[in-house]
């Protein structure tokens, strides 16, 4: 009886020290890797909404200077031509509200998943290798 006892005990220490991972760690890997998918299809949506915004923004900004050139050549009087000036700046910042409200109307960036932890394996303490201590530096 000793005997079979020892002999089940050896058994048992010769296995692997390394099991696999619990099956709850894989399922929360799995949902990590679909989260993290989901997350840059998010993250690509966005920037390529933010690219088409900034794209209607400098077409509205050329737009207006292109206007503002265009007059600039038919104006005659100071007057006219500060008006024409006024008139651009004034179709600028009005671009570049619409694409501040745009930008905002997006909402903040998604957020990353967490990746989870690996549960720790606790080794038995002599397969542990001792740390030696560094010696002190000596000037």
């Amino acid at each position: 009886m000793v005997m079979a006892l020892l002999f089940l005990t050896c058994l048992h220490a010769s296995a692997d020290a390394t099991p696999s991972p619990s099956p709850d760690y894989q399922t929360l890997m799995n949902q990590y890797k679909l989260d993290v998918s989901q997350y840059r299809t998010l993250v690509q949506d966005r920037e390529k909404a933010r690219a088409q915004i900034n794209r209607t923004f400098v077409m509205a900004v050329e737009a207006a200077n292109r206007d503002a050139r265009t007059a600039m050549k038919l104006a005659k009087t100071a007057a006219a031509k500060n008006e024409i000036l006024s008139n651009q700046k004034i179709a600028v910042t009005a671009a570049s509200v619409a694409r501040d409200g745009a930008i905002a109307a997006l909402g903040s960036l998604p957020t990353p998943p967490v990746k989870p932890v690996k549960p720790v394996e606790i080794e038995p303490l002599n397969k542990m290798k001792s740390k030696k201590s560094s010696p002190s530096p000596t000037r």
